[in-house]
């Protein structure tokens, strides 16, 4: 354990003894079974050109056969805006690596969840851009109707989330519209309106680190969606908290929930862009395993007393491998930290070997 990192490394520690404290005064609701899936981070639109080179495929089929390994039973995709709309160059192509995403899901037996989201342009974390500012939002409204209808025909998920992070969705696009639990409900209630859904589950949620994301859940409920969304970053007594309470809303309102993102963050609030780009800057680190083990284990007993239908970790990169903390790599960059680590993921699923966090997501599945 770094010396730098001993103070946090307690207080998160800390925040998982919270969490299991809190879970212990709940039992399982006897319900239908969590489907326990993981996030398929190759294909997350975010990597945008690098969807299409012919090594994705590869790297995808990999990611699929290992998660299946581990007893995973979905896996989850991003799908962000504007990479379908007509006027954006190759979205035929993006497209069909979607739906052929999909089909190398399904011929694998598992469940397939979307999130439909919108690039993260402007920022570290994404190449590709769209200026939003061009965009009137109700334009933007009608784009992503035509989107979600394409993603029902094409990809025809389990499950489709159309609004996970209203803060987020209004910070990258400066749309205010959704600052409001009734204005995001309206803007979800405009995509919904007409959409031939098919036996695709549709919902809508948002993170527990609103502290108004109850309300966010009870808004979306009065609207004809599915289940009740939720993202859980990260661990502090206020997202306990908030967590829990968007479980009990979505129960009061006969909604299942679906968690289709989670990770113990290595910080201790949301802050934006640069908290996310330190968060990323720390975790890559082998010595947070026994942590990002035990908070796998808490997930899932948090889904099997909560009525989850579905749940998954968003960074399933640490199934597979870490990077070890030391002289030549506690300084780097974030650029070269990810380049290390996705060498370090792509030969671990080469070699077919996993890390104690990707075993201890098995034995959470399994009940062990």
């Amino acid at each position: 354990m770094p010396a730098e990192y001993s103070q946090l490394y307690q207080s998160l520690s800390q925040g998982l003894d919270a969490w299991q404290q809190s879970l212990q005064q709940r039992s399982a609701t006897g319900a239908t079974a969590p489907i326990f899936g993981a996030h398929l981070l190759v294909a997350n639109a975010n990597r945008g050109t690098a969807l299409l080179e012919p090594s994705t495929m590869t790297a995808v089929d990999s990611s699929l056969d290992r998660l299946k390994q581990l007893g995973v039973q979905g896996v989850t995709i991003t799908i962000s805006f504007p990479l379908f709309n007509a006027d954006q160059p190759q979205a035929a192509d993006y497209l069909s690596f979607y739906a052929t995403v999909a089909r190398h899901v399904r011929d694998r037996g598992l469940k397939l969840s979307v999130e439909q989201h919108v690039a993260f342009s402007g920022t570290p974390f994404s190449s590709v851009q769209f200026d939003y500012t061009k965009l009137p939002f109700d334009q933007f409204v009608a784009l992503d109707h035509r989107m979600s209808q394409l993603i029902l025909d094409n990809i025809q998920p389990d499950f489709l989330t159309l609004l996970s992070e209203p803060d987020t969705f209004g910070s990258l696009t400066g749309y205010k519209q959704v600052s409001t639990p009734d204005g995001a409900a309206a803007m979800v209630g405009a995509v919904l309106a007409g959409l031939n859904r098919g036996q695709t589950k549709i919902g809508a949620g948002a993170g527990s680190w609103l502290q108004n994301a109850p309300q966010y859940a009870a808004a979306f409920a009065r609207t004809s969606i599915d289940y009740i969304d939720l993202h859980i970053y990260p661990i502090t007594p206020a997202t306990i908290q908030v967590s829990q309470a968007v479980a009990d809303a979505a129960k009061s309102a006969g909604k299942p929930v679906v968690l289709d993102e989670a990770w113990l963050y290595k910080v201790t609030g949301i802050g934006g862009v640069d908290q996310e780009a330190l968060q990323e800057l720390r975790d890559p680190f082998s010595f947070w395993a026994p942590l990002d083990s035990r908070y796998l284990a808490l997930l899932a007993q948090f889904a099997r007393a909560n009525n989850v239908a579905y749940v998954a970790p968003f960074w399933s990169t640490f199934f597979w491998a870490y990077v070890d903390y030391g002289p030549n790599t506690k300084d780097l960059q974030l650029a070269p930290l990810q380049q290390m680590t996705n060498q370090a993921v792509s030969q671990a699923l080469r070699d077919g070997t996993f890390t104690d966090t990707g075993k201890a997501y098995s034995s959470a599945i399994s009940g062990r």
